[in-house]
């Protein structure tokens, strides 16, 4: 009888938790397990649909390596074309941190106005360019890239990467040429004046050769917000054939 209490008292906690108390660790561990299925699990993969827009444009600085414009010694009063576009699209993005997966389709529309493109010979001759007027011209791009991120804070981080599409060409370059060349159609209409002064009389000597495919080369750095797991912001700047700045802005799921 004395061994037999002496064994209670010296395993009773031992044997109370052993049966199950409140405070044992089987218990315990049966609630953190309960608890533990009952936490979400966050997916590895996440994904995004965005709408996105892009401003583009070729600097002076690059144009005038090929052209001259009208500030030019000896040029005519007519101002070289600013070469500007835009894209509206959409994206469908899949990321795995830090690995962002970008797929895209878009529409790129011209901002090009019509005008004079008299191109750089030495010697200078103002004359010989031709007057161009884009038609409809645009371009339907796919494509795909890759970003690697890095966080800043917990609702911020930046996306640097690029990537490669192609673009199928819509509309025409409708061009007048200089009297006297060779390429002009109508030989006999305005044959010693140039092409800014033959546009307005004569009719068009054909349209400029731009190949109907073309490759899209991305380089790309962004800001981009996180609106918790719901929705992003996306700031970007880089490469896409031209310079451009942009914003895409989307769900997760």
């Amino acid at each position: 009888m004395m061994l037999t209490l002496i064994a209670l008292l010296a395993g009773g906690p031992a044997l109370a938790q052993s049966q199950g108390g409140d405070d044992g660790p089987f218990t315990t561990a049966r609630r953190a397990g309960t608890q533990e299925q009952d936490l979400p699990v966050k997916r590895e993969h996440l994904y995004e649909v965005n709408i996105r827009t892009r401003y583009l444009s070729v600097p002076n600085s690059i144009l005038d390596i090929w052209f001259f414009d009208n500030d030019s010694d000896g040029a005519n009063p007519y101002p070289r074309p600013k070469v500007r576009a835009y894209t509206a699209g959409i994206e469908f993005v899949t990321k795995k941190e830090p690995a962002n997966w970008i797929f895209y389709f878009e529409y790129l529309g011209n901002l090009m106005q019509e005008g004079y493109w008299d191109d750089v010979e030495r010697p200078a001759s103002h004359e010989d360019g031709d007057w161009v007027r884009p038609d409809g011209i645009g371009m339907l791009v796919l494509g795909a890239n890759y970003g690697y991120s890095l966080k800043a804070t917990k609702w911020w981080s930046f996306v640097f990467g690029g990537g490669v599409g192609v673009g199928v060409m819509t509309g025409e370059l409708t061009r007048w040429g200089p009297g006297g060349s060779q390429a002009t159609r109508d030989g006999d209409c305005l044959p010693e004046s140039p092409a800014y002064i033959r546009k307005d009389t004569c009719p068009e000597d054909g349209t400029t050769d731009v190949p109907k495919v073309l490759p899209m080369i991305d380089l790309t750095l962004s800001s981009r917000f996180h609106f918790g797991d719901q929705a992003t912001l996306r700031l970007d700047a880089g490469l896409h054939n031209m310079l451009y700045v942009g914003t895409a802005f989307g769900a997760v799921f």
